[in-house]
């Protein structure tokens, strides 16, 4: 698992541009990094370098040569698919690995090491929750955040809707992070109560019920809670489940997400009354539901979840895949708790034909040392999004990391093995202790789709592990 960025605010710009090619009929919705002009650098702000949130990482090299994929294109035999990738992997040091090299557009298999083999895989488990999302939920919908009249007189209940990447200050209408920020949200409510003719209120309740059952899921470590690399899940959160530092976010996690989000809010809505010409007393703040059928005095609303899903992929952020699971489990009629999100789960992989049973969806984000998939399956939705016919899968497609170009793969494929790959691979990365995995899609050097997904497991060296995967994606890449 990748340790994950620190997330700050930040306009979200368009990494690389995403090309929408039909590959025969009834294919289409398919993006693919290598053949896309690069856009222009970003300026290098003063001060520190800007998180993911904000920076635009290096454009993906556009390899001298490339054609664009090509249903026509020669496929490459299983042996030489073996020649390829069977050298690459031997220097993984993995005890146990499950492999799959497919193509793309008829699924063919073309190289395989015990594909149904169902092995820990880290954050590749994020592939499954972004199906999943991309299933039951609308990718254009954006999560609301709202105030609504309590049921008590001199009371306003701040609604979670399931935006954990709210800012404290103002909206920023061109973030993904901080699309929606608490000082709009106090300004529009101080100024709806002025409306109404109402006094300021005496009590500020938050109502956090959107997700029921644990937070914390049992099967995660406790030293990897600690470290912060997992935690509590809440429905509404700033900077994805980060403690801000004025209007920026810390590195630290916060104890309870929603009432540190209530008590901004609480401090924004005195200020806004007080620039209304209202004096307010300090608020009575506490936790509570909101009536049914209250009368909603303002909101804001959260980036696409397409877009929060290209975030949760392209920076592996494991609380924020753990969100957007249980919201697809909302979105599919189940609870918005763990459980639901893993009845969500299974029913995406058995709508695109892929057999839930014999794995094991312990959690969302990958952090679970109890999951279980093999690369057969991880294979297959990785193919389901690339070749999706309807176009309800494509966010998925334009989510993965580009080789040697974007998000997690920033910083990969940069040894002379390596380089085939850049520009022509987008993948999933997934690194614990003793796991590496990388699923994703290849185009070969004529043009051919290949889909794929490496496993490993009992893994004595990550990096070297990481590497060997890269070869081998490099060594598809040349075929």
């Amino acid at each position: 698992m990748h340790t994950p960025r620190r997330p700050a605010p930040g306009r979200r710009r368009r990494v690389l541009a995403t090309l929408l090619l039909a590959l025969g009929a009834g294919l289409a919705g398919w993006s693919h990094p290598g053949w896309l002009p690069a856009p222009a650098p970003a300026p290098h702000p003063a001060g520190p370098v800007p998180p993911a949130a904000r920076a635009l990482p290096p454009a993906a090299p556009t390899p001298h040569g490339a054609v664009l994929p090509d249903p026509g294109a020669p496929l490459p035999s299983a042996a030489e698919v073996a020649a390829a990738v069977g050298p690459a992997l031997d220097g993984a040091s993995a005890g146990r690995r499950s492999v799959l090299v497919a193509d793309a557009l008829t699924g063919a298999p073309l190289h395989e090491q015990d594909p149904d083999t169902a092995l820990v895989p880290a954050s590749n488990q994020k592939l499954v929750t972004l199906l999943s999302l991309l299933t039951h939920a609308d990718p254009g919908e954006r999560l609301r955040t709202a105030v609504v009249a309590g049921e008590e007189p001199d009371t306003v209940v701040l609604v979670a809707g399931g935006d954990t990447l709210l800012r404290p200050g103002r909206s920023d209408p061109d973030a993904v992070q901080g699309r929606a920020g608490m000082r709009t949200l106090a300004q529009e409510t101080a100024r709806a109560l002025v409306a109404r003719g109402a006094g300021a209120p005496r009590t500020v309740r938050w109502d956090a019920g959107l997700f029921p059952g644990p937070a914390l899921n049992e099967a995660w470590a406790a030293g990897d809670v600690a470290a912060g690399q997992i935690g509590p899940v809440a429905p509404m959160a700033f900077w994805s489940h980060r403690v801000p530092a004025g209007d920026v976010a810390s590195p630290a996690r916060p104890g309870d997400a929603a009432a540190d989000v209530a008590a901004v809010f609480a401090a924004e809505l005195r200020a806004a009354l007080a620039a209304e010409g209202v004096a307010a007393p300090p608020f009575r703040l506490a936790p509570g539901p909101a009536p049914r059928g209250a009368a909603e005095l303002a909101a804001v609303e959260s980036a696409t979840l397409a877009e929060q899903a290209e975030l949760m992929i392209q920076d592996s952020d494991n609380h924020l895949a753990e969100v957007l699971s249980r919201i697809a489990a909302r979105a599919a009629g189940h609870p918005g708790s763990i459980t639901g999100g893993r009845e969500a789960a299974a029913e995406a992989l058995a709508a695109r034909g892929i057999d839930p049973a014999g794995l094991v969806l312990s959690d969302a984000s990958g952090m679970s040392l109890d999951n279980r998939i093999p690369a057969r399956a991880l294979e297959r939705v990785v193919r389901a999004m690339a070749v999706d016919g309807t176009g309800a899968l494509a966010p998925g497609a334009r989510a993965l990391p580009v080789a040697g170009g974007s998000g997690t793969l920033a910083d990969r494929f940069d040894d002379e093995a390596e380089t085939a790959a850049r520009g022509l691979a987008r993948a999933k990365t997934g690194t614990l202790n003793t796991v590496v995995s990388l699923s994703g899609h290849v185009s070969t050097r004529d043009g051919r789709l290949l889909t794929f997904s490496v496993v490993l497991n009992e893994v004595a060296d990550p990096a070297a592990a990481r590497d060997a995967a890269d070869r081998a994606v490099a060594a598809l890449a040349r075929l």
